[in-house]
């Protein structure tokens, strides 16, 4: 089964003309099931726009299977209208059962916004399409804006705002394949709860002159066999001539398997937002905390920010007697709450270094000041992330990196406290197999799977601003060795009820599988 994307084709805007005939030309000539347009068909919603586009549309085959969905700037200037009238629905459900598979597109898009939103509605929606789907049917999401962070697109903006549902309605309902458009350049990120692949693949621009880095115009293709479990991911750079072809993926397609049996390598206890201060602080959960981390062997206690309530210097001063009370090793990195201008200072004195490091004989553990001053989102820097790679690159011990700011969107919350680097620091980590990641934003228990990368995010240990009905915890990770690479234990320990959940489990192998170069697809061009 093949899928071809196109997307933002902007027309009437930056618009190469040239290479839109280029795309449509190779569309229909190129064997495939569906084409799928993922956003963005004309650059001002405006009706002129829309009949221009109609015309262009008709370039494409009338015996081709094409879908669409509107991008933002779709819907400007009541352009959400229009396309209701000119194209037809916001989205789409599709359902074969001879290839079994189903899509389902949604609008992400708000009117006159960058930004998108999925909203309740649309991501029950999703639970409601993909509850009864079999198992072995193909599962396919299409949204216009992006759900992770896009390397090379500058400061992280305009994703959807409740990004963090989208990512659990997906890895709950198991979907396989995600399609994004919206940042114009393409991306593929192997994404996982632990017991389910998704594939989340962003297309770049077909047509628009806003190009991103060197990848300029192109066209993203998706072949999946799923008798043989076979999934082959390219992108076809239309500037050159001939049409060049980028592997983005080629391998197989899920494949998750348990440990046959496994050898303790590190423990690390993760803790976040304690929040000492006069109003925040919860003495009691914290006072909990304390007695179970010291009865808990491991190796290392990461604290991933918001030590202090507001930086004042006599939260500081109580922090130092505190966090002595925890008689394990520590290292501890600064949330917002700890940098604000008078904290800048009083942090290194009283409770860490800037850049501090544990290393004993299995871990290497970097952390580092993702904070900017009075500012809720943060930023790691091109000198900080290629520091994390030189160090962890010539290591042989299982590499981990914390900070503050999240990285992967959180469920129920609003997706605005990532690295505004976020795109850059994601595919820097996870292209280098960093073993582990440690944040501690938003106040929220999590983790996820990106390629070979863990992301692990702490909840409140003693914060009277929970968000979740559990209450404050603190998360326990057990690190082992298998016959193929490396096994991650994720629990959670809800204090106030003095036990542990799992949330994650994860196995990730150090075996890196060849790649299988598939057949070069014959792209056919009139132009």
């Amino acid at each position: 089964m093949r899928f071809v994307l196109i997307s933002d084709t902007h027309i009437g805007g930056r618009f190469d003309e040239l290479m839109f005939y280029k795309g449509i030309d190779i569309a229909n000539s190129v064997d495939a099931e569906y084409l799928i347009h993922c956003g963005d068909l004309t650059n001002d919603g405006t009706l002129a726009q829309y009949e221009i586009a109609k015309l262009y549309l008709e370039k494409i085959n009338k015996d081709k299977v094409f879908f669409m969905i509107p991008g933002n700037h779709d819907v400007k200037n009541v352009g959400d209208l229009l396309w209701e009238e000119m194209i037809g629905e916001r989205f789409f459900v599709h359902a074969d059962k001879n290839k079994q598979v189903k899509i389902l597109a949604l609008d992400s898009t708000e009117p006159d916004s960058n930004s998108g939103r999925m909203g309740p509605k649309a991501i029950k929606r999703i639970y409601e399409e993909f509850e009864e789907i079999p198992e072995h049917w193909l599962k396919v999401l299409v949204l216009h804006h992006h759900t992770l962070p896009i390397p090379y697109t500058g400061r992280e903006r305009s994703a959807i705002f409740d990004a963090g549902d989208a990512i659990k309605a997906i890895l709950d309902n198991n979907i396989h394949l995600v399609f994004n458009g919206h940042r114009h350049i393409s991306n593929v990120y192997r994404m996982s709860d632990g017991s389910m692949q998704a594939w989340i693949i962003n297309c770049g621009t077909l047509s628009c002159k806003k190009t991103r880095y060197r990848e300029e115009y192109s066209m993203t293709l998706i072949d999946v066999d799923l008798k043989s479990n076979d999934l082959a991911i390219r992108v076809a750079l239309l500037n050159k001539d001939p049409v060049e072809e980028k592997i983005q993926y080629s391998g197989k397609f899920q494949e998750i398997t348990p440990p046959m049996k496994k050898e303790p390598i590190a423990s690390i206890i993760q803790i976040g937002n304690t929040t000492i201060s006069d109003h925040l602080f919860d003495a009691e959960s914290y006072n909990k905390a304390v007695t179970a981390i010291n009865d808990t062997h491991c190796d290392l206690v990461v604290h991933c920010g918001e030590v202090t309530g507001n930086s004042y210097l006599n939260e500081f001063e109580w922090s130092k007697v505190l966090l002595e009370k925890i008689e394990r090793p520590k290292l501890i990195v600064p949330g917002d709450r700890d940098s604000f201008p008078l904290g800048c200072q009083l942090f290194p004195e009283y409770v860490s270094k800037p850049l501090p490091i544990f290393e004993n004989d299995n871990l290497l553990v970097l952390g580092y000041n993702s904070c900017i001053i009075d500012e809720h989102f943060g930023r790691l820097g091109r000198g900080n992330t290629s520091n994390i790679i030189e160090q962890l690159a010539n290591s042989s011990k299982l590499g981990v990196v914390a900070f503050h700011h999240t990285l992967i969107p959180l469920p129920r919350t609003k997706h605005d406290a990532e690295l505004t680097d976020a795109g850059d620091v994601l595919a820097a980590l996870t292209r280098n197999r960093v073993n582990l990641v440690l944040t501690g934003a938003k106040n929220q228990a999590g983790c996820w799977q990106v390629e070979d990368t863990v992301f692990v995010n702490s909840g409140t240990l003693s914060s009277y601003n929970i968000t979740k009905k559990e209450g404050t915890s603190f998360n326990l990770i057990k690190i082992y060795k298998t016959n193929i690479g490396k096994y991650y234990e994720v629990e959670e320990y809800i204090i106030n009820k003095f036990k542990y959940r799992t949330i994650g489990l994860f196995h990730v192998s150090d075996i890196a599988e060849p790649m299988k170069l598939p057949e070069r697809i014959k792209y056919v061009t009139n132009t």
